[in-house]
């Protein structure tokens, strides 16, 4: 496609973000900003603030945590399957944390021990119950790009809605990361693209939004309408060129969408 056509794009892209600049439907994008700290993480989100603070993250040992707990969390970190069964098999609790808050099925997805999260699950470990950063093994799953576990942690029941510490949901970490067998593992499960991540946009919008090109056409490829607005009417295009992403823009028009579509939006 002509470049040209992205430069007039974009010159009616700005035109458009003076227009809505002064209203309340444009999210918070500041975010995007590389130079933004990161939230911190968590340690253990169902411990005292005073033990989260007291015990390193990094630390190696399972301080106080029973020794069936401890077993079962270094059967893990070994990846030894046959003593991850026996340890349950002796009777440890799939579920306990130590006292960092750090639990077995985590720490095995966080590893990308696959089968170590199959004896898991089928041993009755929660899918959704967060580790020591304070993620859940889908949102773990997802970021590691990981799509074989995150299949198995759908179909175990894990939520794929529930937000991490950053405010979004594991579908808009892999976005970010250009995870396309892990956004394929979520379509294939039948999430809700239309439900909006952390910034107010949809899938789509999103990637068109950050300059993730390669998710644009993955997600029109599995079926997603390129028109598609955001809840507030304005479609990924329009978001595309608000943010100068020429490439997302690209994408958009070379399936069909008019840069003149915005004008309605304009007036």
């Amino acid at each position: 496609m002509p470049r040209s056509l992205s430069v007039v794009a974009l010159a009616l892209g700005l035109l458009l973000a003076g227009t809505a600049s002064g209203g309340d439907s444009t999210p918070d994008l500041d975010w995007l900003d590389d130079n933004r700290s990161p939230p911190p993480q968590r340690h253990g989100s169902d411990l005292p603030p005073v033990f989260q603070a007291a015990v390193p993250l990094h630390e190696a040992a399972d301080i106080d945590a029973p020794v069936e707990t401890r077993d079962l969390l270094a059967a893990v970190r070994a990846g030894d399957l046959a003593r991850l069964k026996q340890v349950l098999g002796d009777g440890a609790r799939p579920n306990a944390p130590d006292l960092r808050g750090e639990r077995a099925l985590p720490l095995a997805v966080r590893a990308g021990r696959l089968e170590l999260v199959r004896q898991l699950l089928a041993q009755g470990a929660a899918p959704d119950l967060r580790g020591a950063d304070g993620r859940t093994p889908l949102g773990i799953a997802a970021l590691n790009g990981n799509a074989a576990i995150v299949r198995v942690l759908l179909k175990a029941g894990a939520d794929p809605y529930l937000r991490s510490a950053t405010g979004n949901i594991p579908l808009y970490d892999a976005i970010q990361l250009e995870r396309l067998d892990v956004i394929g593992a979520f379509i294939d499960a039948g999430i809700d693209l239309e439900r909006p991540g952390r910034t107010g946009l949809p899938a789509l919008a999103t990637a068109a939004a950050t300059g993730r090109a390669r998710v644009v056409e993955y997600l029109i490829g599995r079926g997603v309408d390129p028109r598609q607005p955001d809840r507030t009417g304005y479609p990924p295009l329009y978001w595309a060129l608000n943010q100068g992403q020429l490439e997302s823009a690209d994408v958009l028009i070379a399936h069909g969408v008019r840069p003149e579509e915005l004008l309605r939006i304009a007036d």
